[in-house]
């Protein structure tokens, strides 16, 4: 999932006779690795498939790293470089070469040699170290090595696809990983051999290296390893035991796993990557307890989605979506939480998303900012959500299976997808698929005008659905909740107009109804609708961090405030830095009260005004660590409910440079609790929604009567 070029075995081009345009080119390629030196020594032999010279009129032409010298092997064939401007963003430049080969090459091969240094550095942008996470376009030094498309280290000839084996030769300390089968694996003195074929078409070529103590073990046909920097079994086996479990889930829900192997391999910087048959996870990362049950699968199936159905980014990024609804949402429903997860997905659209930067589905390539990932990622989730609440279980997994099969090792769209949900459905799909891929913006629904009538026998429950956003309404499928006094039953309604009546006839006298109460439908939420989050302070377009100018801890708070300033700017947000010696009252805006000794925090009362609704061993987490420890919660403003407050402050001063990396990944909780120097969580939760405008409860005599009847979570999608 990374970009640039693809290679493959050239032992089967050698046997096969090439004649068909279909085949890719294939890569042989062998690199010896001068680790104390920085440098890597290439030998490439590219063969052409037969007609690659009738089907490329322009002749053969190729770019590669600026840094690196590069020559023919055979002495009829040279290269020519072409003054070309580089038109790309990427940080390393590339030079353009003709290949002038007279008239044929031999045997349809190119012979190349090629060497230099790969100096890349490893850099932390706002939005990275937000997350915890650096990158770099390629690297080698004494503590691993990282080459891939970005690092321009194979030729590329503006082929989409191509194969190709890699025979990679080092310090014999040091094992690599690069993407297929690992077919050799020998120590000769104090130099190591390896070598990886790749038969399938890929996209570009990795060779990821370090010293690492190797575990493995076979689960079914796939080998399933670990490579680690710090030897630990135990680490190991938790992996590689999750791994052949998700294996096993996958295969049933979509399709055999496209590759020989899968392999967790410990990275010498913080990354959450994931490449073809194996995924690169920081040295933190990888021990974070929750992330076996969440990042880790979802890089997993990426081996699905993006790395073996690839992406036609020209006409959008569908994978990020379904690999978020398969891993990520699948997991949570699997645990009961399927409502709550598709909630705070809609959460950060409302949040993230505005007219100033909203943009149509189809559109989206990949996540630069928090906005961007409530579309390609949350709002296609939501229509992958749509599509299986529409057709059910069954013709949902039958679509993607389907979809797997045509598409694997090709280029796949939206599109193709619409394609296999019509053929398992019957139905022609392309209403529904343009308007959720090609609008921006989503349905904000309001209900009114409740009506219960009675004939003594039979009730009726009349109400009135709106669409309240100022864009043209939307066509979808709207359940609705009514509950009596023993059962709840849900009805399923099609919204077309702006506004719309519907009636349910009840056996016995509802009590209360609720619009789209488990979120299966896209659209963005009321403020009341939700918990107050702290994602949503984090999505205010205008924010305002106000320090406490006497405090003794004034240096750690303010690198805090300037690394959020970075991070927001980036997304083009305003984000300013006050001191609360400095004002007299709060702004009317959203704003961040830093510290207990702040002058504004003594007003602040928030976990009282939830004492009622909230467990006591909450309340009393919350006043202990008001003393010793540190508090992160949020709340409405004062004078705007459509503004969110958020108070952070710490007793301990070393604690609060965990705070400015943490935070932003909690961002669905109202309030977050932390003890130690590394800021350990201990309390996390959300205050209660009290008052939400899509649900109503109906007066009997003057009473609001109760039920014992909720609402089930639905069956996960597997087990």
């Amino acid at each position: 999932m990374k970009s640039f070029f693809n290679y493959s075995a050239l032992v089967l081009f050698l046997v096969l006779s090439v004649k068909s345009f279909s085949q890719p080119i294939h890569h042989q390629i062998k690199a010896q690795i001068n680790i104390p030196n920085k440098k890597i020594e290439v030998t490439d032999i590219v063969k052409f498939p037969g007609s690659y010279f009738t089907g490329n009129r322009d002749g053969i032409h190729f770019t590669l790293n600026a840094a690196f010298t590069v020559k023919s092997l055979d002495p009829a064939v040279k290269l020519q470089e072409v003054n070309e401007k580089q038109t790309d963003s990427s940080d390393v430049k590339t030079k353009k070469y003709v290949v002038d080969y007279g008239l044929s090459l031999k045997d349809g091969l190119l012979q190349l040699q090629y060497e230099g240094k790969v100096l890349g550095e490893i850099k932390e942008g706002a939005v990275e170290y937000a997350r915890g996470f650096s990158e770099t376009s390629g690297i080698i030094s004494n503590e691993g090595i990282y080459l891939a498309g970005s690092t321009a280290w194979v030729p590329s000839f503006n082929d989409e696809f191509f194969t190709f084996d890699l025979t990679t030769v080092m310090d014999s300390a040091w094992g690599v990983v690069s993407q297929g089968t690992r077919t050799k694996n020998i120590v000769s003195g104090n130099r190591r051999t390896i070598n990886y074929s790749v038969p399938d078409p890929a996209d570009e070529v990795y060779l990821v290296a370090a010293p690492w103590t190797e575990y493995s073990k076979m689960s079914g046909k796939v080998l399933v390893q670990a490579e680690l920097r710090k030897a630990d079994t135990a680490l190991a086996n938790k992996y590689i035991n999750a791994t052949a479990d998700y294996l096993a889930l996958y295969e049933k829900l979509i399709g055999p796993y496209p590759y020989s192997k899968f392999t967790l391999v410990e990275n010498f910087w913080e990354t959450g990557y994931g490449m073809p048959s194996f995924t690169l996870l920081g040295e933190k990362i990888i021990r974070f307890p929750f992330i076996i049950n969440t990042s880790y699968p979802h890089e997993l199936l990426h081996n699905y989605w993006g790395n073996s159905v690839y992406v036609d980014n020209t006409k959008g990024n569908w994978c990020e979506g379904i690999t978020a609804y398969m891993a990520d949402h699948l997991f949570k429903e699997q645990q009961g939480q399927g409502a709550e997860y598709r909630r705070t997905t809609l959460a950060k659209f409302t949040d993230f998303v505005n007219v100033t930067n909203d943009f149509p589905v189809n559109k989206f390539q990949s996540r630069n900012n928090a906005a961007d990932e409530a579309i390609g990622y949350g709002k296609a989730l939501m229509i992958f959500e749509m599509l299986r609440y529409d057709f059910g279980d069954d013709v949902f997994r039958k679509a993607f299976s389907a979809f797997y099969e045509k598409n694997k090792f090709k280029k796949a769209s939206w599109n193709d997808i619409m394609i296999a949900f019509e053929n398992a459905t019957s139905k022609s799909l392309k209403p529904f698929f343009d308007q959720w891929l090609m609008r921006t913006g989503a349905p904000t629904l309001k209900l009114s005008n409740v009506a219960v009538t009675s004939d003594g026998k039979q009730n009726e429950i009349s109400f009135t659905i709106s669409q309240i956003q100022k864009e043209e309404p939307f066509t979808t499928k709207i359940p609705v909740a009514v509950y009596d006094e023993e059962k709840v039953v849900v009805k399923d309604f099609t919204m077309t107009k702006r506004e719309e009546k519907f009636i349910i006839s009840c056996d016995k006298a509802p009590i209360r109804i609720d619009i789209d109460p488990q979120f299966n439908v896209m659209r963005r939420l009321d403020k009341d609708e939700v918990p107050v989050s702290i994602s949503q302070i984090m999505g205010d377009k205008d924010v305002v961090m106000i320090l406490p100018k006497g405090s003794p801890f004034i240096k750690e708070y303010t690198d805090l405030a300037e690394q959020w300033k970075k991070t927001q700017e980036v997304q083009g947000n305003k984000f300013e830095i006050k001191y609360d010696a400095d004002l007299q009252e709060l702004p009317d805006k959203a704003s961040w009260i830093v510290g207990f000794d702040n002058k504004f925090a003594g007003a602040l009362h928030v976990f009282n005004d939830y004492a009622g609704y909230l467990p006591k061993e909450t309340i009393a987490k919350s006043d202990s660590l008001k003393q010793k420890g540190g508090l992160v919660y949020v709340y409405q403003n004062p004078k705007n409910k459509n503004i969110t407050n958020g108070f952070l402050g710490s007793t301990n001063q070393k604690m609060i440079d965990g705070l400015k990396r943490k935070i932003v990944h909690y961002g669905k909780y109202s309030y977050l609790g932390f003890e130690g120097d590394d800021a350990v969580n201990k309390l996390k939760g959300e205050f209660p929604a009290l008052l939400s405008p899509l649900s109503y409860y109906i007066k009997y005599n003057g009473k609001v009567l109760t039920t014992p009847a909720k609402l089930k979570p639905r069956k996960a999608l597997m087990y």
